[in-house]
């Protein structure tokens, strides 16, 4: 048994002894070859100088015969350079026959030999005529020719050897630079460097510092027009690179007159007009440079802004976020394309211009479109945007200066593959004002969806970053803001309904969760905010205080730049308050109210207070759903102002016998939430009779009889308070879907002054029957009853209610109704 197993050990690793031996064999001849193919592009570039240099030799010679056919006086001061230049000559002869025998027996050997073997043969096959330490060539001055003729210069370079240069590079040396003296460059005997005349580069392809520094490209910089706000009105500028700005003799000109500098931004010049052609010329060096920034003649300037609403650059279109246009003052914005702004325009430093704003948002139809003094309609069209970020994004409330990443930077998503064709370089940077923050550019990778930004993004742990995108013009197309916080993993917020229960809003717990190291502190440490600190989590308890709704919070690791994380708890709040005077104090519980509170000259007002901008597009107020009053909010708004005296014609308030509620109705993201913002107490009106008349006096009731058609209706008033029941039913109810001309013809009859004073001491009651509640006949049969039944009680209402059309014809009293049967 063991001897068997020994035999089958032994030849498993004689298999894998011979394998690994084949794999490297194959390794080592692969590299031999590559190393080989190295040193025969070498061979071939020496051999290319060798023949250049000996033309170069033969042009020399062919201008000394020259010179000397046209008896003026020899180019060469001394006849002893001379000799010493042909000498040489002869040498680089013999360095080309070596040169061209070394290349051949480097390629007859290259698959047979090592590369220790090559560093040997190499040394060995080296010539030993070849001149070690080259010399320079001496340049003889020109001296003029009888007829006034300079001759022309001639250049002598001496190359070093094949050999030398071989033994240099194999012991891993460099090989010493070629000693070379020029006269001023002539028409043929200028000799150009590899670079320049399209050959090859002498620099080794194994030494990639030198390759990749051969030869740089210099990049223009490209100024950029921006606008920022200062004291209520907009400047529009051009911004200069910050490489610019120590460049000598800058000057910025837009159509051929010269800008004004900021005073506050360096890096700024003024623009003087929204047309033309902006020119930026500097100095480097004895050349002098310009580059150039149309801005079109469309007789307009279009800003996407940045995320603080103060700061914009000029984009070609639109997509979606917020837009400042600048416009001539005479155009208009159109309403039925753009809709409403969301503010008014505001000025601008250019004359007779102003400047509107847009808000775009994705999927929407709305567009930037003016109409011109002539009428003529300018309309920006819009792009769909083709890029946004994705990853760990963390719900912050400060949008407004990009969306908040945690735990590693986020990619960059673009819509389809076709986007990034029209993307030359993408810009990432430190966001704010202010020179020397951190910037680099980089170019998306074509085929890809999703791009991942540069490491260093990665490696500066957090920070406020923004992403240009230029086009391969170097104009700007796109751009977007981000937050990033390497420790930051998550933020968790208690689930809460934007109503307030009975009892009001509850505290609301926020947690952080984090690692170890990263700090989170308070910006404002007045709120009264309970704050509990863990080694990877950090709980915040927010009170149920409109103050600390919204707070904001510094995060970042220990010793490291901080970012603002911004924490919004989303609840509603009101309080009532003089139309033109907002309240200080908010409440989240219902507030009693009076009816006096809804009269028609009350200046009373209800108000409420949104969580944050846009939040609803509009709310609904009232007693009942179904009529409740619209209310639209301003993108602009945080709160609403709803005037009590536009409620003074309902009937729950007219009638006061009830107690009523005063609620409202939001709906987001389809989801609809009723609360109650205040309560009406009843109205109780009651006649307390003398006590001897308690037992003897029957109670006085009034009688009216109405009808329409088939429809026939009995009334009876008696004193006392109450709803007005028909069929046992709240009036309202039981002709709930009756038409709408029923209906006001009712209601034109419970809302006349004279009728409701009467009716507020009554308790009013009606059988109705014939034909049915959804039609205008047992409607208008109830009208006419119920003034019949008033005329009797108040035979000075009579020529009211006739006048008004109420009464109907007359009833006779033998009529009996099924519930009288």
């Amino acid at each position: 048994m063991f001897p068997i197993l020994f035999v089958i050990v032994g030849i498993t690793i004689f298999i894998v002894g011979i394998t690994i031996f084949i794999i490297f064999g194959i390794i080592i001849h692969k590299r031999n070859k590559q190393l080989m193919r190295i040193s025969v592009d070498e061979a071939q570039s020496e051999v290319a100088g060798v023949q250049h240099y000996e033309e170069s030799q033969e042009t020399d010679l062919g201008t000394k015969e020259h010179c000397q056919q046209s008896n003026t006086r020899p180019c060469y001061q001394d006849g002893d350079n001379l000799q010493k230049i042909m000498e040489e000559s002869h040498d680089v002869e013999k360095e080309f026959v070596i040169a061209k025998n070394l290349q051949e027996n480097i390629i007859e050997e290259s698959q047979s030999i090592s590369l220790e073997e090559i560093q040997l043969k190499t040394v060995l096959e080296s010539p030993t005529g070849v001149t070690q330490d080259p010399q320079v060539a001496i340049v003889a001055e020109t001296q003029p020719t009888a007829v006034g003729e300079l001759c022309p210069p001639v250049v002598q370079e001496t190359q070093p050897t094949i050999g030398r240069e071989m033994q240099l590079q194999v012991a891993g040396q460099e090989s010493p630079p070629s000693i070379t003296q020029r006269a001023q460059p002539t028409s043929k005997s200028e000799r150009l460097e590899p670079a320049e005349r399209g050959g090859r580069s002498r620099v080794s392809i194994r030494d990639p510092k030198k390759r990749l520094t051969a030869n740089p490209k210099p990049r223009t910089p490209k100024p950029e027009i921006v606008c920022w706000k200062r004291e209520r009105q907009w400047i529009p500028a051009v911004e200069v690179p910050e490489e610019l700005l120590e460049s000598s003799d800058l000057a910025v000109f837009q159509n051929g007159q010269s800008l004004t500098k900021d005073e506050s931004r360096d890096a700024c010049w003024h623009l003087t007009q929204v047309t033309g052609e902006v020119t930026v010329r500097w100095s480097e060096g004895e050349n002098a440079r310009e580059t150039k920034v149309s801005l079109g003649q469309g007789n307009y300037l279009l800003f996407k802004l940045s995320s603080d609403q103060n700061w914009g650059r000029r984009v070609q279109s639109p997509s979606s976020g917020s837009y400042l246009v600048t416009v001539p003052d005479d155009w208009e914005r159109d309403e039925a394309l753009s809709g409403p702004p969301p503010v008014t325009p505001e000025f601008v430093s250019l004359k007779d211009y102003r400047a509107h704003f847009f808000e775009l948002e994705r999927g929407s139809e709305k567009k930037i479109a003016f109409r011109t003094s002539e009428g003529k309609s300018v309309i920006i069209e819009s792009k769909e945007s083709r890029f946004k970020l994705i990853g760990n994004r963390l719900p912050a409330a400060s949008e407004n200066i990009g969306p908040l990443f945690g735990g590693n930077p986020p990619q960059i998503c673009a819509m389809d593959v076709q986007a990034w064709k029209d993307v030359g370089t993408i810009v990432v940077g430190e966001e704010g004002s202010g020179k020397g923050r951190w910037r680099m550019a980089f170019t998306p990778e074509q085929g890809l969806i999703e791009q991942t930004l540069p490491p260093e993004v990665g490696e500066r742990k957090e920070g406020w970053y923004f992403l240009r995108f230029y086009d391969t013009n170097g104009d700007l197309v796109e751009s977007l803001d981000f937050r990033f916080i390497s420790a930051l993993k998550e933020i968790r917020t208690d689930r809460f309904s934007p109503l307030p229960l009975e009892n009001g809003y509850n505290p609301v717990c926020v947690t952080f969760l984090h690692d170890p190291g990263c700090v989170i502190h308070l910006a404002d440490g007045s709120l009264n905010v309970q704050i509990e600190r863990q080694d990877d989590k950090t709980i915040l308890t927010i009170p149920p205080d409109p103050t600390c709704d919204k707070t904001h919070w510094h995060v970042g690791s220990q010793g490291g730049p901080q970012v603002e994380v911004t924490i919004l708890v989303e609840r509603l709040w009101w309080a009532i308050g003089e139309e033109n005077q907002e309240p200080t104090e908010w409440r989240d519980r219902p507030l009693t109210l009076k009816r006096g509170d809804f009269a028609a000259t009350s200046k009373k007002a209800l108000w409420i207070r949104f969580p944050r901008y846009r939040w609803v597009d509009r709310i609904r107020v009232g007693f009942e759903q179904t009529k409740a009053r619209t209310y639209n909010v301003m993108v602009t708004a945080k709160t609403i102002t709803v005037p009590l005296r536009e409620f003074s014609d309902s009937i729950v308030i007219r009638d006061g016998t009830e107690t009523c509620s005063l609620k409202v109705w939001i709906k987001r993201d389809d989801d609809l939430t009723e609360g109650v913002i205040a309560v009406i107490p009843a109205v109780q009106l009651t006649v307390t009779p003398a006590p001897e008349q308690m037992q003897s006096a029957p109670t006085p009731s009034w009688v009216g009889l109405g009808r329409k058609k088939t429809a026939v209706a009995k009334a009876v008033l008696r004193e006392g308070s109450g709803p007005i029941k028909v069929n046992g039913q709240n009036i309202l109810d039981y002709f709930g879907k009756a038409p709408d001309k029923a209906k006001q013809f009712l209601m034109k009859l419970l809302e006349m002054t004279d009728v409701r004073q009467v009716l507020a001491r009554m308790e009013a009651s009606v059988n109705v029957t014939g034909s049915n509640p959804t039609t205008t006949r047992q409607a208008k049969a109830v009208a006419h009853a119920l003034a019949r039944a008033l005329m009797s009680y108040n035979p000075h209402l009579k020529s009211l209610l006739k006048r008004y059309g109420f009464g109907g014809v007359r009833v006779k009293s033998s009529f009996v109704f099924p519930q009288e049967r």
